[in-house]
């Protein structure tokens, strides 16, 4: 097995189209090979306003997304181009949104986390991971929690068919979108 960490941001992000060609499903035994990049493109992300994370807890969503990668139903997709991670969103199979709610669980998937570097947004890297991740997920409802004041997410995630749900927190905003 390659565990040679996977680099970021050492070249600028390829322009070719909305997906760029960069996003591919990743099976969990490669994650390993991915799990530096992860965090740091979770560090650079989640650094920032709205989330304003420590670089530590935002760095945590590796060791997380591991963790998970074992449990049923883990889909992750990652914006690769050579040895640069540009994004990645990742879910799976659980039902403590829908319960957070107050709804029924009926074989839930949930949107854990979407993660794009800012010098790459507006590329449609965001809206290709997202599509991928859920076009893999298989049937059923689907989850997600955000910050209330993360208005690019909050964009990209209404155009794909979200709708708000309830507030957990004062910023924690929990959506469901419906299968398609």
């Amino acid at each position: 097995m390659d565990t040679a960490p996977v680099r970021t941001r050492t070249s600028p992000v390829p322009r070719t189209g909305a997906a760029n060609g960069l996003v591919r499903l990743v099976e969990p035994a490669a994650l390993y090979r991915h799990l530096t990049s992860v965090a740091d493109v979770a560090g650079e992300v989640f650094g920032r306003p709205p989330w304003s994370e420590a670089s530590t807890t935002a760095r945590a969503l590796a060791a997380r997304m591991l963790a998970d990668s074992h449990r049923p139903g883990f889909v992750l997709a990652m914006a690769l181009h050579g040895e640069n991670l540009y994004g990645f969103a990742y879910g799976i199979r659980c039902s403590r949104l829908a319960t957070l709610a107050h709804r029924l669980p009926t074989g839930d998937f949930t949107l854990k986390e979407l993660a794009v570097l800012p010098q790459a947004r507006g590329t449609g890297l965001g809206a290709a991971l997202h599509d991928t991740v859920l076009a893999a997920a298989g049937p059923g409802p689907r989850w997600l929690a955000t910050h209330v004041a993360a208005t690019e997410a909050l964009g990209l995630y209404r155009a794909r068919g979200w709708h708000s749900v309830t507030l957990v927190s004062p910023t924690c905003l929990i959506m469901r979108r419906q299968y398609a």
